[in-house]
């Protein structure tokens, strides 16, 4: 994605970005989906959404929209307690898995100007973390949910 982006356009427009929420699946599948908060960072799919978030001004150089706003596309999924959806149709029967998509705002962090280096070092790190902003959420049934912040 970076190769591809530099020789298109010279710069990065869009970027992938992680963010998380506690579920309360992982206290049913701790094994599975973690024990601690870490780990379910790391494991807990249903507490995870992914992100593709493109930068508004890059693609509209002559517009007045700040160089910092970006719009988000996102993917998640909700009631995933197994990899595998026969084994937890056995162990958790009435449990529906389903996906999730997201549209919502977004901050380039990178592109607030500051003169500082410690505050730019600081945006570069966690620019890949989404930045809480009121988002919609479709499900893969169709149902439409808003949120007045979503991480």
């Amino acid at each position: 994605m970076y190769i591809g982006q530099q020789l298109l356009w010279d710069e990065q427009r869009i970027q992938l970005k992680y963010s998380f929420n506690q579920s309360s699946y992982a206290n049913q599948n701790p094994n599975k989906l973690g024990a601690g908060l870490l780990e379910k960072m790391i494991k807990d799919y249903n507490g995870q959404t992914y992100w593709l978030s493109a930068n508004i001004h890059s693609f509209f150089k002559d517009s007045k929209l700040p160089k910092w706003l970006n719009v988000a596309v996102g993917y998640g999924v909700d009631g995933l307690l197994y990899g595998n959806a026969s084994l937890q149709n056995i162990n958790f029967p009435n449990q529906n898995r389903s996906r999730q998509f997201y549209l919502s705002l977004d901050m380039d962090l990178t592109k607030i100007n500051t003169n500082s280096t410690f505050l730019k070092q600081v945006f570069n790190l966690i620019n890949v973390v989404k930045i809480p902003f009121p988002t919609l959420q479709l499900n893969e049934n169709g149902k439409l949910k808003g949120h007045l912040l979503y991480f």
